[in-house]
C-alpha cells in the first residue's frame, strides 16, 4: 500500500466515538452540508460522529448499521506517515505506526511519492 502523508496536523474531536454493529439500531439526525454522503448519528450507548451512509440503511421505519462501524477519529501531526485503507466522500480511514485506525480529513493527506 502507498504510504500517505499529513500535510496538516489534526486533532481528534468526538470522543467516545460513535460505534456500532451490523443490523443494530442508530439515530440519524442531520446530514452535514459540506461533506455529501455523511450524517450525524447517535449510536445505543448516545455516543454522537459522523457516519457515511454506506454504513447505515432504513429498514421498517428506522436505520440499521449495514456492517460494523467505528467512527474515531486518529491525531496526527504534520509530516506524520499512515496508511490509508479505505476513502470515502472526503474522509479516509487510515492507520498510523502505531496501529490505531481511525478517520482523517482526505483534505490533509497526500500519497508519499516514491523516490
Amino acid at each position: 500500500m502507498t504510504p500517505w502523508r499529513a500535510i496538516a496536523e489534526h486533532t481528534s474531536a468526538h470522543l467516545p466515538a460513535i460505534r456500532f454493529e451490523r443490523g443494530e439500531a442508530i439515530m440519524v439526525a442531520y446530514r452535514d452540508a459540506r461533506s455529501p454522503g455523511w450524517w450525524w448519528c447517535t449510536d445505543k450507548h448516545g455516543r454522537s460522529g459522523w457516519v457515511h451512509e454506506r454504513f447505515f440503511e432504513e429498514d421498517d421505519y428506522r436505520f440499521v448499521g449495514r456492517e460494523e462501524y467505528d467512527g474515531r477519529e486518529l491525531t496526527v501531526r504534520t509530516g506524520e506517515q499512515v496508511t490509508v485503507l479505505d476513502i470515502c466522500d472526503g474522509r479516509a480511514l487510515c492507520q498510523n505506526a502505531a496501529g490505531e485506525i481511525g478517520w482523517l480529513p482526505l483534505s490533509i493527506l497526500e500519497p508519499v511519492e516514491n523516490t
